[in-house]
């Protein structure tokens, strides 16, 4: 049986989130034994920590004190932040995270420093071989591709850098590119025990460009999945709204084993969903029929344009490019998997619908 434990609570500071991480590490028999444990959490970009993009400080200062309390490992923290894994150090800096290591002496690794290894024909970073465990540490979001980016998706930052997009150029439907995520996941699940930050939300544009929202979330679990597929049912959302989830059910994920705990959890707040993914809801006889007619392209915004080309970087299939000092975008090219938008650091990326999908 995979466990599954959500809590909710008034604020980071709340007492409750100390003693339940505690607890929660405490019957890991895997983090008490483990002499070298990994830190996961989402550093998608150089984003401060108000607006909920990334995993809070506070949230992780509690965590490396709990190891601590549970554990003898010697604790290390990395990612590979999308086409911001060059801008690590500035990333790790605005987001806090690199003031929570120093001061508690965890050691920061860059994923892109340990050798790419293929398992399975999966591409992944060596770094997951060489950690007796790894606590993964997502962020409740929103996500214009996935639908929502859980513990499942979190660990797609353990691909180094360049791979990422490789991943989006061989799978560019939403689903393909989950079942790819799931695959990585079904090869280090053993070793990986979660912690999620949804005490402060990102929804609607997410997982960068939408709004902080306050649901009072913390969540723990042995099972990725099991996890991401409750907390979607708690969002009021069908399990297969987020893509991963889909992808574990598909494949034979049994939810028969899920151990589901909640505590003073009261009446959530709705979430706003990405634009991106509202045509999910339209009857698959009729989107078939639109699909060539309904489509919402990325956009580049000349003014908030910073040339900084992280956009150009991210694109897995070469729409984006440089043309008298603009940035362009190929709407021919574009395959919609919006990771342009993703980590545009100044919001210059809009996106453009057709009017049909305004229409609808």
């Amino acid at each position: 049986m995979s466990i599954v434990k959500f809590y909710g609570v008034d604020s980071y500071l709340d007492k409750t989130v100390d003693k339940e991480i505690i607890n929660f590490l405490k019957k890991c028999n895997r983090i008490v034994h483990s002499k070298a444990i990994l830190l996961k959490p989402n550093l998608l970009s150089a984003s401060i920590p108000e607006k909920g993009v990334t995993t809070n400080p506070i949230l992780l200062q509690k965590i490396i004190f709990a190891l601590r309390k549970v554990s003898n490992a010697k604790l290390y923290l990395g990612d590979s932040p999308g086409a911001n894994f060059m801008n690590y150090e500035k990333v790790l800096r605005i987001t806090g995270v690199r003031d929570i290591c120093e001061r508690n002496s965890v050691e920061v690794v860059r994923i892109e420093k340990f050798a790419p290894i293929m398992n399975n024909g999966v591409i992944y970073s060596s770094i997951v071989n060489d950690f007796d465990t790894i606590v993964n540490i997502p962020k409740l979001k929103t996500h214009s591709f996935t639908g929502l980016t859980l513990g499942v998706k979190n660990l797609f930052g353990l691909i180094p850098g360049t791979h990422k997009i490789s991943y989006h150029r061989k799978y560019p439907d939403p689903l393909d590119f989950a079942f790819a995520i799931y695959k990585f996941y079904e090869i280090i699940s053993d070793k990986v025990v979660n912690i999620l930050d949804g005490i402060i939300a990102h929804h609607g544009e997410g997982p960068a460009r939408g709004k902080p929202i306050k649901l009072g979330i913390l969540g723990m679990s042995d099972d990725a999945v099991g996890m991401d597929i409750e907390l979607t049912k708690l969002l009021k959302l069908r399990p297969s709204f987020c893509k991963t989830n889909q992808a574990a059910l598909m494949k034979g994920y049994d939810t028969k084993n899920i151990n589901l705990e909640t505590y003073n959890i009261t009446d959530i707040p709705a979430i706003k969903l990405p634009m991106s993914t509202k045509i999910d809801f339209i009857p698959k006889f009729i989107k078939k029929w639109i699909a060539g007619k309904v489509y919402v392209k990325p956009e580049v915004n000349d003014i908030k344009c910073t040339k900084c080309m992280l956009c150009l970087k991210s694109c897995p299939v070469g729409a984006i490019y440089k043309d008298n000092n603009y940035i362009k975008i190929d709407k021919k090219k574009c395959i919609e998997c919006f990771c342009c938008y993703e980590v545009c650091e100044s919001e210059a990326i809009d996106l453009k619908k057709s009017l049909l999908y305004k229409v609808i």
